[in-house]
């Protein structure tokens, strides 16, 4: 099903200040849009809008609120959006003022967008950190899978290995952020999806070289057995990749 692979909020992928970058932060709420260009458009027509966006934003936007546009490179494309929406704002309060004032003021920007993309999806959700992207704020590498509990996993045993997982990234020098993306209203009825697990990095290389070091740590597989259980605590599709964009917004 086209938008199955990415309704998130997305909770999908990137996550980037409200101060400096919901990267920066622990927690963040966050929506998405999954969308396909109307024939004719496509990803330089949807930029042109966003750069008009950005400006309207800074200038009307009552509370900070950054976003993002993901396009699919690794995929099966008939499964994945054409493009992938995605803003952040400190918390859900703020993300709501900010969709109030978009939904009662944006007015021909909301056509022109429309103009360019068919939305088949706009859902909410929230970002927690498990270790921050080194370079928030700026274009990088999305990988992303979607994935749920497996039966009688709390969620505290998931943020107790994501911690340890945190830990061993950093103590083999292994690039790059990783967050958990939650799935929230909006997410199609069927999903039986609990988050999306992210892993961002800044460039095609450095997520190869990441593979690459990893595969070279001889006791790897056993040390996710450590961390995650031989059984794992949840479950996850075949990942995907995206390249994401910042577009701007509020402060």
């Amino acid at each position: 099903m086209l938008y199955r692979n990415i309704c998130l909020a997305l909770s999908c992928v990137f996550a980037l200040s409200a101060v400096q970058s919901s990267f920066a932060q622990d927690r963040a709420a966050m929506e998405s849009y999954a969308c396909n260009y109307v024939e004719g458009k496509g990803l330089d027509d949807l930029m042109a809008v966003a750069a008009k966006w950005d400006k309207w934003a800074s200038e009307n936007n009552p509370a900070p609120y950054r976003a993002y546009v993901l396009t699919p490179i690794f995929a099966t494309f008939e499964e994945v959006p054409e493009a992938v929406w995605i803003g952040f704002s400190p918390t859900s309060a703020q993300l709501g003022a900010v969709a109030d004032t978009w939904l009662s003021e944006g007015g021909d920007l909301i056509a022109e967008f429309d103009s360019v993309v068919k939305c088949g999806a706009h859902t909410l959700g929230g970002s927690r950190m498990v270790k921050a992207y080194e370079n928030a704020g700026e274009a990088g590498i999305v990988q992303l899978s979607a994935c749920s509990r497996n039966d009688g996993v709390s969620w505290a045993q998931v943020a107790k290995a994501d911690k340890a997982w945190a830990d061993y990234m950093t103590e083999h020098d292994l690039p790059g952020g990783s967050y958990r993306w939650g799935a929230g209203p909006g997410t199609a009825k069927e999903s039986k999806m609990d988050f999306y697990s992210v892993w961002i990095t800044e460039s095609l290389e450095q997520h190869g070289s990441a593979w690459d070091k990893f595969g070279q740590i001889e006791t790897a597989a056993q040390d996710m057995r450590a961390i995650y259980g031989d059984d794992n605590l949840y479950t996850c599709d075949r990942s995907r990749i995206y390249h994401g964009v910042p577009v701007g917004g509020s402060d």
